[in-house]
């Protein structure tokens, strides 16, 4: 039923138990102090100001004795303060007695202070009766009352009031036996239930103890079994619980059961293996001769490729050399054919302006015929100035004295037209030498004109052939660029090719590496299965 729980539930059952007995004893050691306390406050607050207001109210009655008999003893002057002072006692005396009655319950101590009372009243009637004769100075008579009537109320008073103290110190001293006799009690109690409550615990604890450490004992057992290689033994039927320590027992035991069918199971992997092991090996050996001719043929490959990607290379550098150079020439030839069309340009402006030059030299040439005709007006015109100059100079002459100052200006007209006529005759031949010299121009420009004429023939031929020329040079380089577009792709799929049978031949030696490393490795496999047959050798199962 036990195995129910688990190790906390227990572990709590059994604090929660102790637990309780340490309760209980602290509930008996709070009830044995409550009923010392009790004790204590009841000597404290009860017993002990009933003793000490008995002894309060013995004391002011003796003094009020001795103040009665020293207002009877000493002078009368004195008489009035003494009286005052046992009335002041007798007030306090009530007080007390008043207080005193507020303490007392118990039926012989009510019965007691009832007589105190009643004596106190007859010793204050008897005081009262000595007053009159003290205050009158009847000082015999005031002593016979003391005598005769207040020293015998007074001691049956005293003896009332000794009986009622006597009583309060009985009681107090059996409170004080009583509270020691509960303290020794509660102290035994006290002994007796930790006693018992130790003994409960201890046991509660070995018990647990041996509940807990049984199976954990077991499971110990199984483990160093375990740790030794010991797999057999029959597993121990556990019931179904919820104790953590038989789950670990039977944690442990289906754990044994594992290992055991676990290396049960290597052990028959293990012969298994070894034996795949030196099959693969010799497969492993033929592989790998094979994966080296492999990778020799493929080297071999890789090296043909490499010399035909070689060559691809030069055909496509010599390709592209041709290309640029054929693109160098049909820029030669587009830029000779528009030099041409400009020249034919330039030729054709150059025969305009000779020909607008040539037509303006014709017409400079009439011009400078117009001139000269004019220039032959004025030599004319000189020529008949001098005759008439001439004619006036005669008549001046003729006339003597009166046409002297006539003669002069004739003389002056007569130069001036002498100078007129040679200037003519220089204009004459000036304009005589520009008219051969525009004649000679003329006839220049003309055959300069059919010369540029034929020179803008010819140009527009060789422009045409140019252009020809350019078109032809820009299929050739059209051409060429194909082909050097395909040498590119060829170079490239050469490359390539090259690229991947030097990975083949890379792949081929790796796989020549792992076939190696493979045979290398199914020899150590072969020994790790020796050595794992070994090492499960040593578990008994």
């Amino acid at each position: 039923m036990l195995h129910r729980f688990t190790i906390r539930q227990k572990l709590l059952a059994s604090f929660s138990f102790v637990i309780l007995l340490l309760l209980l004893l602290l509930l008996a050691a709070i009830n044995n102090m409550q009923n010392v306390n009790g004790k204590i406050h009841d000597m404290t607050q009860g017993r002990y100001p009933k003793i000490a207001l008995a002894s309060s109210i013995t004391v002011k009655s003796m003094d009020i004795g001795r103040q009665i008999r020293s207002a009877v003893i000493f002078s009368a002057g004195d008489t009035e303060e003494y009286l005052t002072k046992v009335d002041n006692l007798l007030a306090a005396q009530t007080t007390d007695m008043d207080r005193m009655e507020t303490l007392l319950f118990a039926p012989r101590g009510k019965e007691l202070f009832a007589d105190v009372r009643e004596k106190s009243g007859v010793l204050r009637a008897a005081l009262a009766e000595s007053y009159p004769l003290i205050r009158s100075h009847k000082m015999a008579e005031a002593a016979q009352v003391v005598k005769q009537k207040i020293a015998p109320a007074n001691n049956r008073y005293m003896a009332s009031l000794q009986a009622f103290t006597d009583y309060q110190e009985e009681q107090m001293h059996k409170g004080i036996a009583d509270a020691e006799d509960s303290s020794h009690q509660a102290i035994i109690n006290m002994m007796l239930v930790s006693g018992i409550a130790i003994v409960l615990a201890a046991g509660s604890a070995l018990w647990i103890a041996r509940l807990i450490s049984v199976p954990l004992q077991k499971s110990a057992m199984l483990v160093r079994n375990i740790q030794n290689g010991d797999l057999s033994g029959a597993d121990e039927v556990i019931p179904p619980a919820r104790d953590e320590a038989l789950e670990i027992t039977r944690g442990i035991q289906e754990m044994r059961s594992g290992l055991r069918s676990i290396v049960q199971a290597i052990q028959l992997n293990a012969h298994n293996v070894s034996d795949s092991a030196h099959e693969l090996s010799g497969m492993a050996e033929g592989v790998a001769g094979s994966a080296q001719q492999q990778a020799e043929a493929t080297s071999e490959a890789a090296a043909t490729i490499e010399q035909l990607t070689v060559s691809i290379n030069h055909v496509a550098d010599n390709s592209g050399e041709a290309s640029r150079q054929a693109q160098d020439t049909g820029s030669l030839a587009r830029h000779g054919g528009k030099e041409v069309i400009d020249s034919v340009a330039r030729i054709q402006d150059v025969s305009h302006s000779v020909s607008g030059t040539s037509t303006q030299m014709n017409m400079l040439t009439d011009e400078i015929r117009q001139i000269g005709s004019i220039v032959t007006v004025i030599r004319e015109v000189a020529d008949q100035t001098n005759l008439l100059a001439l004619n006036a100079a005669i008549e001046a002459a003729r006339a003597g004295e009166t046409g002297r100052g006539f003669a002069v200006v004739a003389d002056e007209v007569r130069k001036l037209a002498e100078r007129t006529t040679a200037s003519a005759l220089e204009i004459t031949q000036m304009i005589h030498s520009i008219q051969q010299g525009v004649e000679r121009v003329v006839d220049s420009m003309g055959a300069s004109l059919e010369s540029v004429e034929a020179v803008s023939g010819s140009t527009e031929q060789a422009s045409q052939t140019i252009e020809r020329i350019g078109r032809s040079t820009l299929a050739i380089e059209q051409s060429i660029g194909n082909i050097t577009a395909a040498l590119g792709e060829q170079r490239i799929a050469s490359q390539s090719l090259a690229q991947n049978m030097e990975k083949v031949s890379q792949m081929a030696e790796s796989n020549s590496a792992t076939v190696e490393e493979l045979a290398t490795t199914s020899s150590q496999l072969s020994a790790l299965s020796n050595n794992l047959q070994d090492i499960t050798a040593r578990f008994r199962l």
